[in-house]
């Protein structure tokens, strides 16, 4: 056994270098972020005592929901800095790396700043009681702004203190990025298990403080590490803006900005849409479905998180041919992860009764199935879309996320009156994403095919 270890260690010592960024950052993933998801299933029944009262709690995961819509309109900026980064550090090309980030913080902190100032004026003038399906006497017009103003400030903080994970991912060290995600979770976990209850205004309020300090600390304490460790030459500074810099991350950003708006559409309206055509405790009910049924598509996309940073880097050296074998682990390993989405079906009832014990809902299966359909969705998703990020394709990813976003509103709205449920808002995402999910691995296998047949011509001559 030892000897067998031995030799595996030796073999994996010796493989692709693109090979062990990949292999150390999903181990890490895994072993980080993976204790953030138990702690995440912890944290469920954990609201559901700090807040009695379900529609309060269905609420609350609504207007998180809704204002983190606002970390897309970040102009694609933090997602076209990794991909400029990527070849910057491989060439230890300092001065492009220092302009590089200055000018993406100047810009985004440009637009926090402008943000800020404009939700301060404004947002006292907007009835979020309406727009949150909330009754006021449930809950005050002068709480619900209290609490959305605290929230959107977290939010914008974390728009600027964010830009940090897109370093980190083109650093190759994306497992200190899930770390991140574990503090948060641990932070609000605490919180909400040992929380004294009061009021539903206090409880709310104080709930949003917390939130905005469970996202933004280890934020803040990983950019101060990384600008005085790693990266000590080369921190942020107004100096070293340059209009060309910003110009090359933003035009990159805004192909990426443009599929995160629509991808956004498609996925992270659920709660606000379940909360217009049902009602918001409805959301603690799909909160419940849909924490176990993404589970294993996080877990997934945990071993995926490393994957486009380092297309990149091949992409930038020319090594087609590792990218496409490795597009070929990733669908293997997909379909092992669509399996296991629905052979958690018949075990789903048992599994809500211990986590949620005298809250669990009793499991109406056809919802499983749909959710299980939209977890494998996603799962495949994460595989093309890695792939095809990391070469910075996003053309059919424009396209196809722009149709489904299309039709994702009216279909949700028609198949709610259809199933005279929520669920139909599951089954529109599953009809939206569809599409893209077919026509995108079609044109992947062509462009690498391609790719790889021009390497291996280069290689002979």
């Amino acid at each position: 056994m030892r000897k067998y270890i031995f030799k595996l260690k030796n073999k994996f010592l010796n493989t692709n270098e693109n090979n062990k960024a990949i292999v150390y950052n999903t181990i890490g993933a895994f072993l980080v972020k993976g204790g953030a998801l138990v702690i995440s299933l912890f944290t469920m029944p954990a609201y559901m005592r700090y807040f009695d009262n379900q529609q309060i709690l269905g609420l609350w995961f609504t207007i998180i929901s809704v204002l983190s819509w606002v970390l897309t309109f970040d102009l694609g900026i933090g997602n076209g800095l990794r991909n400029h980064l990527v070849p910057a550090l491989v060439k230890r090309d300092q001065t492009r790396i220092k302009k590089y980030i200055s000018s993406a913080y100047v810009v985004v902190g440009t637009i926090v700043l402008f943000s800020l100032m404009s939700s301060a004026i404004f947002f006292r003038f907007i009835n979020w009681n309406l727009i949150f399906n909330i009754p006021n006497d449930i809950l005050s017009i002068e709480t619900l702004n209290i609490t959305v103003s605290i929230v959107f400030s977290g939010i914008m903080l974390q728009f600027l203190f964010k830009l940090i994970t897109s370093i980190l991912y083109a650093m190759q060290k994306s497992a200190l990025n899930n770390f991140l995600s574990l503090l948060t979770s641990i932070i609000t976990l605490i919180y909400v298990s040992f929380a004294k209850s009061s009021d539903i205004s206090a409880s709310l309020i104080s709930l949003a403080v917390v939130n905005v300090l469970a996202v933004n600390f280890p934020l803040l304490i990983s950019t101060i590490f990384i600008f005085t460790k790693e990266l000590r030459g080369c921190k942020p500074e107004i100096k070293f803006f340059e209009i060309k810099y910003a110009r090359d991350v933003i035009k990159l950003g805004g192909i990426f900005f443009w599929v995160q708006i629509m991808y956004m559409v498609i996925i992270a309206t659920n709660e606000f849409l379940i909360t217009w055509f049902s009602t918001p405790e409805m959301v603690v009910e799909y909160q419940i479905y849909n924490k176990l049924f993404t589970l294993i598509g996080t877990v997934f996309v945990l071993a995926l998180t490393p994957i486009w940073s380092a297309v990149t880097k091949a992409f930038s050296e020319q090594n087609f041919t590792w990218i496409k074998k490795l597009y070929r682990t990733l669908r293997l390993m997909a379909l092992l992860a669509v399996i296991c989405e629905f052979v958690m079906i018949p075990f789903l009832q048992y599994g809500i009764n211990i986590w949620l014990g005298d809250n669990a809902i009793q499991v109406n299966y056809l919802y499983a199935v749909a959710f299980a359909s939209f977890g494998s969705i996603i799962i495949w998703n994460g595989v093309i879309s890695s792939i095809a990020n990391g070469c910075g394709q996003l053309k059919i990813q424009s396209i196809y996320f722009t149709i489904g976003a299309l039709v994702k509103i009216p279909i949700a709205w028609f198949l709610v009156g259809v199933f005279n449920s929520w669920i139909g808002v599951i089954v529109s995402n599953i009809i939206a994403m569809s599409l893209y999910c077919l026509i995108q691995p079609m044109w992947l296998n062509e462009f690498l095919s391609k790719k790889e047949l021009e390497e291996k011509k280069y290689v002979q001559k």
